[in-house]
């Protein structure tokens, strides 16, 4: 099994809440239709404007799965510029003369 990509895992509760949103909107329409397309325009703004709400969140979770994938990045960086750095020696160097 793959392992998921943080950036769609931190972005998941923005998603469910678009859709439970989206529900809520379409079960509070009245049934009569006359009615409901009056009711449309309204809801949408309303719609618009709880996403709209939700994008602080969204940013900040995206904001940290981005530093989480930075910082794995750059420790395997050093792990790798570790192994490459020789032991620095414990005798001094000899002087030119």
């Amino acid at each position: 099994m793959s392992t998921p990509n943080p950036f769609e895992q931190a972005a998941l509760p923005f998603a469910i809440f678009v859709v439970k949103s989206i529900q809520s909107l379409i079960a509070g329409l009245n049934p009569n239709p006359v009615i409901a397309a009056g009711q449309i325009p309204g809801a949408f703004q309303v719609l618009l404007g709880q996403i709209e709400m939700q994008f602080p969140a969204l940013a900040s979770s995206e904001f940290g799965a981005a530093q989480t994938a930075l910082n794995t990045q750059l420790a395997g960086i050093l792990t790798k510029l570790s192994a490459l750095q020789t032991p620095a020696t414990t005798a001094p160097p000899t002087p030119a003369t």
